[in-house]
């Protein structure tokens, strides 16, 4: 039988954010033992449904997101005849393809719709394998398109709370920049994976978030190709130098930055891999002042 009661103080317990329950008024912290929870099979759909809701909205909350700043407007007319305006803080030019950094979203304007169409086949060639299906959180996800006047197209993609270009948040100094080698590294083994060359990771379209560490990969997707060099591996490298305070220290990071790729990016994460062992002393999770 499940107890909702504090044992403390008798008071109804609350579900809490830690996976348990919590007295409103002591503090006290209760949990489910397995035995109760195979009692209750369908409080225990309820209870996970309901974490799972949490945290999606906690990955959509834009409250805490105070680093965004409205520095620009940019007005298009659409082909119903309304007018589209983007409230942006930074924009990246590209042939034929304005990027814009919006608060909610990353949107991409293009002068015509096949390289609308080109960038979206390029996203569509990306595969996972299935025991890490999450590494396509490192990508993006499209809400809408928009039909925009005289044959444009605008692709509209979703930009998560806290993610920002790697080059806003330079220097990092060099716990930091072994986080964001690391998902540099995860973004080019899915690569890999997918036998896909992107040819555009630099400090602008490699998206950070400062918080969770996690990173996904914007940019132009229109000229993605089968693999047939390790360009992703070289351009990782030098987005890391970059971005960097300091590749002096320690020795072993300032020897992958410099050294040539491994022969895939597998290999080549194997390598960073042992940097981050022998160089850093393991992996741990370092908080961004």
């Amino acid at each position: 039988m499940i107890s909702y009661r504090c044992k403390q103080c008798g008071a109804q317990l609350e579900l809490g954010s830690a996976g348990g329950f919590q007295c409103p008024y002591c503090g006290a912290r209760a949990f489910m033992s397995d035995a109760e929870f195979k009692g209750n099979q369908e409080f225990r759909k309820k209870l996970l449904a309901y974490y799972k809701a949490k945290a999606g909205e906690k990955e959509n909350d834009y409250s805490g997101d105070t680093l965004w700043e409205e520095l620009g407007t940019a007005t298009y007319p659409m082909a119903n005849g309304k007018n589209l305006t983007l409230s942006y803080m930074d924009r990246y030019h590209y042939p034929e393809m304005v990027c814009y950094l919006c608060r909610e979203s990353v949107v991409y304007v293009f002068d015509r719709e096949d390289g609308a169409n080109a960038f979206m086949l390029g996203l569509s060639r990306l595969s996972f394998p299935e025991a890490d299906v999450k590494l396509s959180r490192c990508f993006p996800m499209l809400k809408s398109k928009i039909a925009l006047d005289a044959g444009k197209l605008c692709l509209i993609f979703t930009r998560k709370p806290y993610f920002y270009p790697a080059e806003v948040f330079a220097p990092f100094a060099s716990e930091h920049l072994a986080w964001v080698i690391s998902r540099m590294e995860n973004i080019c083994c899915a690569l890999e994976y997918s036998e896909l060359q992107h040819g555009d990771i630099t400090a602008s379209s490699l998206f950070v978030n400062s918080l969770t560490h996690e990173g996904m990969l914007f940019g132009d997707w229109r000229n993605v190709e089968r693999k047939h060099s390790n360009q992703d591996l070289l351009d990782l490298r030098k987005t890391a130098k970059s971005v960097a305070e300091n590749i002096h220290s320690p020795a072993l990071l300032e020897e992958f930055l410099l050294s040539e790729p491994e022969g895939d990016a597998f290999q080549d994460f194997g390598a960073w891999d042992k940097v981050i062992e022998e160089g850093f002393g393991g992996h741990r999770f370092v908080k961004m002042k």
